[in-house]
């Protein structure tokens, strides 16, 4: 069974239902050293990854600041100034839901759940980074609700019998009765960018694991007298390739691409680049990416078409929204 994290440092909303979680200061940088070899190998096998069920890291990326101070801020602003649509209203349990998001010109948006007794008041319960996605086409594989219920990480498969990806569905109140093991629906498909760089290697060495092993198997066939001590190093070109390995977490990637378009777009006074990325594949049509990156995360660099990147990643996606209209 999946490893899994909580946050620990709840904030209040003032009907006293929780509504945001806080990351420990020492669990806020998933990617702040190179990972070892033998952490390369478990990552590519999906092993020892948790799922992490807080978005305290989400919101230092996309505010700059400690979520704990700007929240209650966040939450006034969206209900007082957000708007939402038909498609973020349900009800469940003899409960009243509705999304609320601000701004309502942007891509990128603070979302507030606010719920209640059917026709009753209705409270905060939860607030969400909201990306807008690139639709793709993504078979559900599994999923994984968060304890609270107001959110789940869900696996969906791409390719047939290779691994599924993570994403976190921030409208799982919706979506639940959809998301059925083997059924495919098109979903919005967005990642926020926790670290980003113009990419440094053209080639990577491999010294272990299955594909290491397969290797020196064939080089000791073809060198005989040859000792295993004798082997060299595999060297894989990866320049120019479309790469995504599992992260330390479910829903957090590694990955490397070529910038397709940028766009500029903003959350309050958050500057933030939208890079449209795609993976291609043999079996099915490339996967589509639109990747958000702050001001924090990238510092001085500035993404242009065509550069080849690194980046690691948390995603996000949501069954497509009917009705695709402004906000209300």
């Amino acid at each position: 069974m999946p490893k899994k994290s909580k946050e620990t440092l709840p904030e209040t909303a003032a009907g006293g239902e929780q509504f945001v979680k806080v990351a420990q200061a020492d669990d806020t940088n998933p990617d702040a050293r190179e990972a070892s070899p033998e952490e390369m190998e478990a990552m590519l096998q999906s092993k020892n990854r948790t799922h992490f069920e807080g978005l305290g890291d989400a919101w230092a990326v996309l505010t700059g600041q400690n979520p704990a101070a700007v929240m209650p801020q966040v939450v006034g602003t969206v209900l007082h100034e957000g708007g939402t649509r038909p498609s973020w209203q349900w009800k469940r349990g003899g409960r009243d839901h509705v999304l609320m998001a601000w701004p309502k010109d942007q891509p990128v948006r603070a979302s507030v759940l606010v719920a209640g007794e059917e026709g009753g008041k209705l409270t905060p319960v939860s607030v969400v980074p909201l990306l807008d996605g690139l639709p793709n086409d993504l078979t559900v594989e599994e999923v994984h609700p968060w304890e609270s219920g107001l959110g789940a990480n869900v696996a969906v498969s791409m390719v047939e019998g290779k691994n599924p990806m993570w994403f976190f569905d921030p409208l799982y109140g919706r979506d639940h009765d959809d998301l059925t093991p083997g059924i495919t629906h098109t979903f919005l498909l967005a990642g926020l960018a926790y670290g980003l760089r113009k990419a440094l290697l053209d080639e990577v060495t491999i010294t272990q694991g299955p594909r290491f092993e397969a290797y020196a198997e064939a080089w000791l066939a073809e060198n005989p007298g040859k000792s295993r001590l004798d082997v060299p190093p595999l060297k894989v070109e990866v320049a120019g390739r479309h790469l995504i390995m599992p992260g330390r977490r479910f829903c957090e990637y590694q990955l490397r691409a070529v910038i397709e378009e940028v766009q500029d777009c903003q959350l309050e006074k958050m500057p933030l680049k939208l890079l449209y990325l795609s993976f291609p594949f043999e079996t099915r049509e490339p996967m589509r990416l639109a990747l958000y990156v702050s001001k924090m995360v990238l510092g001085d660099f500035e993404p242009e078409k065509g550069q080849e990147v690194d980046a690691y990643v948390w995603l996000q996606a949501r069954i497509i929204d009917i009705d695709q209209g402004p906000q209300q």
